[in-house]
């Protein structure tokens, strides 16, 4: 079901509407009843890799509380089986092409079904059994209510990704009607569409010009889309979470914010630290904290963060460009670390505060420009195509391009007013929100003016918004990871 259509937010009313009218006791079996619909709506196929996750979770966490000896090997079995089944489905049609140039013939390509939000939900399944295994929390006895933690239907497409001891409790718990909560969710909804529609995609006509032709472009042209892309990620991905926190809120259940400003870090350590919270947060406690995390010496903490950000860049995608993309995050990091001493000696030196205005600036702009190019790489075709880039970018004219040449790229003047103001909007929304809640700050002004700026953002998505034939929920972007 496509998020971005009337059908959706048809779907989510009728589920909210229900869900308030039922007795309190039968509302988290409605809840499951509509994401297990909302799951089959997309491909009744997908259901049998879900359910698959499901119950070998589900038995597996059983069977570590209840066994004393055979624990870890358990855990290991299951652990095995779900991510097997994630790489099978993502990443065997790729190996055996790989393969298949080895030995210098083709092999045949099995086509392979790939269920929507298997990388979102594997990943929720594996923190639950982990922490099953340590004792941080116990097994969940009723099938329901870990079938409802593993398919609730706004977080299963593209996150954030939700620890069991966070969401199931508000999943299994009924939630009386709040007014607050239903406002609240409603705009941050309204929100999350403004980014998508407005920015994102109208950004993404001209990223996908360039990097589809890529061999086209070069210098700055090249320079643009890449840092046009950055925002469009950001956009995309944010505003289809804020849709899935609204739709939530509406029904009175808090999922974490996922996004924290990141485009105004001072640093990669700090970019991940706002950027995909869960995700960072979950590779934190689940691989770089086991692998020794900082405790084995620096050495050891560093290829730790390497193999991290390697792990991360697999999980994204298939292909080379995204292992080098998470590498070279991986590089920015130790990097930093090993330059944080003489940074901080030659500032002094220089006698320039480390918060002076002037360097926070310095820094934020730095650290987009890194964050930017890792992502040229990640949106790029494949690895030889962003080498590429990256070489046309450096190599090509930097000269200024005449204003028409401009609207060559896939957006014309109109287009590019719109999307210079939209940015400039969704930058000056990110500074208040450093300071204080821009909901908070909403709700104390008075009606008149509370209603016009709701109206106003809804008539910017109805009016300024892509839409088009063809379009179409898998045009998240992260969707497709």
């Amino acid at each position: 079901m496509n998020i971005i259509s009337l059908g959706f937010l048809a779907f989510v009313l009728l589920t909210a509407a229900v869900y308030y009218l039922l007795p309190l006791k039968l509302r988290p079996f409605w809840l499951l009843a509509a994401s297990l619909f909302f799951y089959i709506y997309a491909d009744i196929r997908y259901l049998l890799f879900l359910l698959a996750s499901i119950l070998s979770c589900y038995a597996g966490a059983r069977a570590i509380q209840g066994r004393t000896g055979r624990k870890k090997f358990v855990l290991l079995l299951v652990l095995l089986f779900n991510l097997g089944l994630l790489a099978c489905v993502k990443f065997l049609p790729y190996s055996l092409n790989l393969l298949g140039l080895v030995l210098g013939r083709e092999l045949p390509q099995p086509r392979l079904l790939v269920p929507l939000g298997i990388s979102f939900y594997t990943l929720q399944a594996l923190s639950y059994l982990i922490d099953v295994y340590r004792g941080e929390i116990r097994c969940e006895r009723r099938l329901w209510s870990f079938a409802l933690y593993m398919s609730f239907f706004p977080i299963i497409m593209q996150g954030p990704i939700c620890r069991y001891s966070q969401l199931s409790p508000q999943l299994s718990s009924p939630h009386r009607l709040d007014y607050r909560q239903l406002k609240f969710g409603a705009q941050l909804m309204l929100w999350g569409f403004f980014k998508k529609l407005v920015i994102a995609d109208r950004a993404g006509l001209l990223v996908n010009q360039v990097f589809d032709n890529y061999e086209a472009y070069a210098g700055l042209s090249v320079f643009l889309a890449m840092c046009l892309y950055t925002f469009q990620l950001y956009a995309d991905f944010s505003g289809c979470v804020d849709i899935s926190r609204g739709v939530s809120g509406m029904l009175g259940i808090s999922l974490p914010d996922n996004f924290r400003r990141p485009l105004f870090s001072q640093s990669i350590q700090e970019f991940w630290r706002r950027w995909h919270i869960s995700l960072s947060s979950w590779f934190r406690d689940y691989v770089y904290i086991p692998l020794g995390g900082n405790r084995k010496g620096q050495f050891r903490k560093y290829l730790n963060v390497l193999l991290v950000f390697a792990l991360s860049g697999i999980w994204h995608g298939v292909g080379m460009n995204y292992l080098f993309w998470g590498l070279l995050h991986g590089v920015y990091q130790v990097t930093g670390a090993l330059s944080r001493r003489p940074k901080a000696a030659l500032l002094r030196r220089l006698g320039v505060a480390q918060d002076s205005r002037a360097l926070v600036l310095l820094r934020q702009l730095f650290c987009f420009l890194l964050v930017s190019f890792a992502f040229l790489f990640f949106r790029a075709p494949g690895l030889r195509a962003g080498m590429h880039m990256a070489r046309a970018m450096f190599l090509g004219s930097w000269l200024p391009h005449p204003v028409g040449a401009l609207f060559s790229l896939g957006l014309d003047r109109p287009d590019m007013l719109v999307l210079a103001v939209s940015l400039a909007l969704l930058l000056a929304v990110s500074l208040i929100q450093e300071r204080q809640s821009l909901r908070e700050l909403i709700s104390r002004q008075r009606l008149p003016l509370r209603w016009a700026l709701y109206l106003l953002c809804l008539f910017a998505v109805l009016i300024f918004g892509i839409y088009g034939p063809g379009y179409d929920s898998a045009q998240f972007i992260y969707m497709n990871f």
